[in-house]
């Protein structure tokens, strides 16, 4: 993996990562390193190596340090959930290799990170929809029951996939339309990487999506299958489980809407789909309530008076406070443990009160 050229090791994939992290175009940084594309190209494909200076003038440029780029790693790309719903989206392949390469330098981080902690096995048991004949709602009234969730709403969604053993992590998406993607490699839990600049109950939603596709999807669906429809069902259940909230659904009307989104802490719109789904509003009547809500600009952003409070991890803060006061890492050593500039290290992480373990 890695290339030696006048005695300087490095990764190469960690040069196109770094790049493509800071949003630069592989000729963007060859101009600035006053080579052509072609050498830089060449590098980047391992054909060609580096010199010491070199090497130097591009961590100053990409501002990592030079062993960010000296590990014996190999880079990760996105998940299956995220290869199928990519093709969704009309975003700028630039910004989205920017967001992976990013997400796979936490991810890495993160790994690090975990090298020191026991966190035990993380209880996310993989559920076939094939197995269920794509009995989505039961895989989910599973999943509560395992978790041991009582019935009616989920105080905090946050919590319970933290308890499970998953890693919910804050992440800037720089206005591109994404709400989370999930990172699930052998060997680390599942990381959620997660957009906190939505509403809550729409972050509330998009989790219980995201964990059903960890649930459920670890392998090529078929032709037919479509992966996000089943997520989003995943979803639906786990937070209004059908035989718990189809009687309240009846004769439904904006006040009974905003009355039940405090109750259940979903969004009016979820709820309409849910009372959708489950027959308890006919093609009419749906047609009606879709059109009011949108005269209020609620299909955009419902009422704040009805958004529940934030739910905000902690398992990444717990993990940072470990190492700061059980182990004895101070900013700088951690800096230099994940192959970061302290300044980017004290922009991306922070640390609160631990409960975790060491390892032993």
């Amino acid at each position: 993996m890695q290339v030696i050229y006048d005695d300087v090791p490095f990764n190469k994939q960690l040069v196109t990562l770094a790049r493509e992290s800071r949003g630069i175009s592989q000729i963007e940084l060859a101009k600035a390193l006053g080579l052509s594309q072609g050498k830089m190209s060449k590098i980047e494909n391992g054909l060609l190596g580096l010199s010491r200076d070199e090497l130097n003038n591009i961590a100053q440029f990409l501002e990592y340090p030079v062993s960010f780029f000296q590990r014996d790693e190999k880079v990760h790309g996105v998940g299956l959930s995220e290869f199928y719903h990519r093709k969704r989206q009309s975003v700028p392949q630039k910004s989205l290799n920017k967001i992976y390469a990013n997400l796979e330098a936490r991810r890495m981080e993160i790994a690090q990170l975990l090298k020191s902690i026991d966190l035990g096995e993380p209880d996310f048991h993989y559920m076939d929809p094939d197995r269920f004949n794509d009995d989505v709602p039961r895989i989910a009234a599973t999943i509560r029951a395992a978790w041991h969730i009582p019935k009616g709403p989920i105080q905090n969604v946050v919590e319970v996939i933290e308890n499970a053993g998953g890693i919910i992590v804050p992440f800037d998406y720089e206005g591109v339309n994404i709400d989370a993607i999930t990172m699930f490699h052998p060997n680390t839990p599942p990381l959620i990487f997660t957009n906190f600049e939505r509403p809550m109950d729409r972050i509330r939603f998009t989790l219980c999506h995201e964990l059903g596709h960890i649930i459920m999807h670890r392998k090529p669906p078929g032709e037919d299958t479509d992966i996000e429809q089943q997520a989003d069902t995943f979803a639906a259940e786990f937070l209004m489980p059908g035989d718990e909230i189809s009687s309240s659904l009846g004769e439904l009307s904006l006040k009974k809407l905003a009355s039940l989104k405090l109750y259940w802490r979903v969004s009016m719109s979820a709820l309409l789909v849910r009372a959708t789904t489950l027959g308890k509003v006919n093609a009419g009547q749906s047609r009606y309530l879709w059109e009011e809500l949108s005269k209020r600009g609620y299909k955009k952003r419902e009422p704040e008076e009805l958004t529940p409070p934030k739910e905000t991890p902690n398992m990444l803060d717990e993990i940072l406070k470990l190492h700061h006061e059980d182990l004895g890492y101070s900013i700088s050593d951690l800096s230099q443990t994940l192959h970061l500039n302290e300044l980017e290290y004290k922009k991306m992480y922070s640390s609160q009160p631990s409960h975790l373990r060491l390892v032993k």
